[in-house]
């Protein structure tokens, strides 16, 4: 292999990594013969649609020579066209400008960083121009482009800052033309961000000067911000949907602080026409690392001195609140994952250089754990993963390791269905890709997953929201995760799993899922043949796309993966240069798809009494595997949702809570958070939580909420009552004169709606004492009245001895309906249940 080649090979495992970092951002093969899947192909043949060759020919009319020839020759193959760019620059960026398009970008440059070449594709790679031509010959430069942006809302619209001059190219039309934008040098913006939903207003940082710009007429005129803004990341538009139109949230340093090593932040805020003063969103926060704003979430990282880190949320733009994250261990980074159903997701690095993974409430100030030792890769890269069009599912990679300080531990892969609030381990396929029978079975075997931290960096698990219920996976059987992948394929939402394909390769959806592509990974072998598969990899095909040996880095396809056109992207020697390779598959259907060929699906629905994900049982409808039709671009999909009774994969741990083994057993008190006790703080009365909470953004009503939510009133000094049946989401909610039958936002909660900052509320006002206390007869009782008091006194022990015969008898039948109660927890769990066996660490 070439030198030329083997640094290509590092320039595309260099990309993936930075797109992971800067992006903070599975089983039974053997099928019921009674399932959708197994309808007769017999049954699902129609006659082609008489206008299907026309109807593609004028939806693309860039191929119209490649399908007429189809069609004379009555060939079912893909079509194929190369495109060679003589261009041996090593380093390659390939994207498409948005979804429905058919214009490609590629962006090429030598390993110094001294030479770069631009092309457009306007017809999905069939053809490439370079743009540079179009440019100002006084602008051509060795080095022209290094980055350029994209309207995330609009694909017309991009921007092209030149490498080392003052000027921005603006396109609106995709890149068929360019407006020149001349700046000082003292503006000249390099980090840019457009306004969600506007074309025209966009935030640019000059990162040499720390300056913040502002335009409004897409980059023909900037207006200042402010100066010291921190960082090319520190600057964020708001929300449209929660904040003022077009206001901007920053960071700002003080210079003299930086010139003494002091890199603590401000948190300001400052709206049009951005000639006003600054405003610092809370003041109380003061003093920062960094900040993210996320949707209704804003989070902070700062630091406490020698006493380590802390995270604060702001929560719908209120003051911050320091995050309840449960730990005895020291943090030292917070990696905010994701925001799922209105729920924070929250890595946290602790000391000992163990990262965990824990939920927060609707909130985002209370925490629980999700799963320990997560696997990651220099703080930034995570073997976690949302699976895109199964809401609330993940996959996850985790050390099995007793010491967090244990290197080159054995890595196994979970999986969830309730966005983190319990995880399981995935059992192997019954057969292999060749139908022989697997000897694995769990919990000392399963199947693990090759994720972002793999060497083979082009491995992960593949999901999208075009094809729901879909997923690739590239995995290996057996105690814990191999070196060897092969790619094994679920069709159901990730609850059974078959493999596909032996060996590892580079994969992407067609057509909403219903075509399949597979080329073969580079790293093992170049090669001159794609696979693809019409029925969910139940079968391939081999399809001869180049006549020479290819190194294939990238498989891509348009954004939405609507069309069945897929573009290749590598080389075929070290001194070819970069080819393009655009594959047609539209020819290997022969009709579109009907209402007959499609079948109503529900994620989870093969799962005996788990029906539902997050409360709700969401009903799509699916093309049967069997049924070889095009689904078409203007495809839209049927999808409807029911609202489901609560189970007990609803709940997930209250703070003050976690799983008895750290993934999936019952939610018992977790002994490393040292709490407070409300009695001896000064409380009276106190509710205490039963240890689970409704997962946040959850839609589930009745069934076992009452029972795994319900609250038990303790008096301070007195009998514990019956458990309530309100949730609370702490392990106390604070004193109160009744118990309480609502949800409660923090461990303790006050007197009031809002949480409070402490551990507990005081005790509620308006209390009393139980009454005067009676005085002997030296203050002024009588003789008569002493012997009356005397008869009193009788009576009052002969009432006080059948008083505690009563609370004997009370207390006896109180713990019975309580031992009573518990056993029906467990029971709610499923506990017997071989397939709900805890998962041992």
């Amino acid at each position: 292999m070439s030198v030329a080649v083997r640094l290509m090979f590092v320039f595309v495992a260099l990309l993936v990594a930075l797109h992971h970092a800067t992006s903070l951002q599975l089983l039974r093969s053997t099928w019921l013969k009674d399932e959708p899947l197994y309808r007769s192909l017999s049954s699902s043949r129609i006659e082609p649609r008489a206008a299907f060759v026309s109807d593609l020919l004028n939806e693309f009319p860039g191929l119209k020579p490649a399908l007429e020839r189809a069609r004379r020759q009555s060939t079912s193959s893909p079509l194929t066209n190369s495109f060679a760019f003589n261009d041996t620059n090593i380093y390659g960026y390939i994207r498409y400008s948005g979804a429905y398009s058919k214009v490609i970008f590629l962006l090429t440059s030598n390993a110094a960083g001294t030479q770069t070449n631009l092309y457009r594709s306007g017809d999905y790679g069939v053809s490439f121009t370079n743009i540079e031509s179009t440019m100002d010959p006084a602008d051509r430069n060795p080095v022209l482009w290094r980055i350029f942006y994209t309207n995330p809302k609009n694909k017309n619209f991009l921007a092209f800052p030149h490498a080392t001059r003052s000027q921005m190219y603006i396109t609106r039309d995709e890149g068929l033309t360019f407006t020149k934008v001349n700046f000082s040098q003292t503006i000249n913006p390099r980090s840019l961000q457009w306004y969600p939903g506007e074309d025209n207003w966009i935030l640019g940082l000059n990162t040499q000067s720390d300056v913040l710009y502002v335009t409004q007429d897409t980059g023909t005129s900037w207006t200042l911000v402010d100066n010291y803004v921190d960082n090319i990341t520190d600057f964020q538009w708001g929300d449209p949907t929660i904040d003022p139109a077009h206001i901007v949230y920053y960071n700002v340093y003080d210079p003299t602080d930086r010139s003494r090593g002091n890199y603590t932040v401000h948190l300001y805020t400052k709206q049009p026409p951005f000639t006003n003063a600054a405003q610092e969103f809370d003041p109380n926060l003061g003093r920062h690392d960094d900040f993210l704003l996320l949707g209704q979430y804003i989070f902070a990282q700062q630091t406490q001195g020698d006493s380590g880190i802390m995270l604060k949320v702001s929560y719908n733009r209120k003051p911050f609140q320091i995050a309840r994250i449960p730990s005895t261990f020291g943090h030292v980074n917070y990696i905010v994952s994701h925001i799922n159903n209105l729920q924070a997701l929250v890595i946290v690095q602790h000391v000992q250089g163990q990262y965990n993974l824990y939920l927060s409430d609707s909130s985002g100030v209370y925490y629980s754990m999700s799963l320990p030792d997560l696997v990651q890769e220099g703080g930034t890269t995570f073997d976690l993963e949302m699976i895109e069009g199964v809401n609330g599912t993940m996959v996850a990679n985790q050390y099995v390791r007793s010491d967090p300080s244990q290197t080159n531990s054995p890595i196994r892969t979970l999986i969830t269905f309730n966005n983190g609030g319990r995880w399981r381990l995935i059992e192997p396929p019954d057969v292999d890709v060749n139908g022989n029978a697997v000897n694995c079975e769990p919990p000392s075997c399963s199947l693990h997953f090759f994720m972002d931290t793999s060497d083979y960096f082009r491995l992960g698990v593949y999901a999208q929201d075009s094809a729901p219920g879909l997923i690739v996976a590239h995995g290996s059987l057996g105690a814990q995760l191999s070196s060897d992948p092969d790619v094994y394929i679920s069709r159901n939402g990730g609850i059974t799993w078959s493999q596909t394909l032996s060996n590892s390769w580079g994969l992407n959806y067609l057509d909403h899922g219903g075509l399949l592509v597979a080329a073969r990974d580079y790293h093992q072998a170049p090669s001159t043949v794609l696979k693809y598969s019409v029925d969910e990899g139940l079968h391939w095909q081999d399809y001869t796309f180049s006549n020479v040996n290819a190194y294939v880095f990238g498989v891509i396809t348009e954004p939405g993966e609507t069309t069945t056109i897929v573009s290749l992207y590598g080389w075929t020697s070290g001194a070819s240069g970069w080819i393009v390779w655009t594959v047609n598959f539209t020819s290997v259907f022969s009709r579109y798809c009907t209402d007959n060929d499609y079948y109503t699906w529900s994620p989870w629905d093969e799962r005996l009494n788990e029906a539902c994900a997050l409360g709700y049982r969401r009903n799509i409808d699916r093309r049967y595997a069997s049924s070889a039709c095009l689904n078409s671009r203007s495809y839209v999909r049927e999808t409807n949702f029911t609202t489901c009774s609560c189970a007990s994969e609803d709940f997930e741990c209250d703070f003050g809570f976690m799983r008895v083994d750290g993934v999936k057993g019952p939610c018992v008190t977790d002994t490393a958070i040292l709490s407070i006790d409300p009695c001896t703080a000064g409380a009276s009365v106190y509710n205490k939580s039963s240890g689970y909470r409704r997962i946040a953004g959850d839609g589930c009503v009745g069934g076992v909420e009452a029972v795994l939510t319900a609250s038990t009133t303790v008096v301070c000094g007195g009998p514990t009552s019956e458990p309530t049946a309100g949730p609370t989401s702490g392990p106390f909610s604070g004193p109160t004169s009744e118990p309480t039958s609502g949800p409660t936002s923090g461990p303790f909660s006050g007197p009031t709606s809002e949480p409070t900052a402490g551990p507990f509320s005081g005790p509620t006002s308006g209390s009393s004492t139980g009454g005067s206390v009676p005085t002997d007869s030296r203050s002024g009782y009588t003789g008569t009245q002493s012997a009356s008091i005397a008869v009193l006194a009788v009576l009052f022990v002969l009432a006080m001895v059948l008083v505690c015969a009563l609370t004997v008898i009370v207390v006896l039948l109180f713990l019975k309906l309580k031992k009573a109660r518990l056993s029906y927890q467990r029971v709610g769990f499923d506990l017997s249940d071989e397939d709900d066996e805890p998962v041992s660490l």
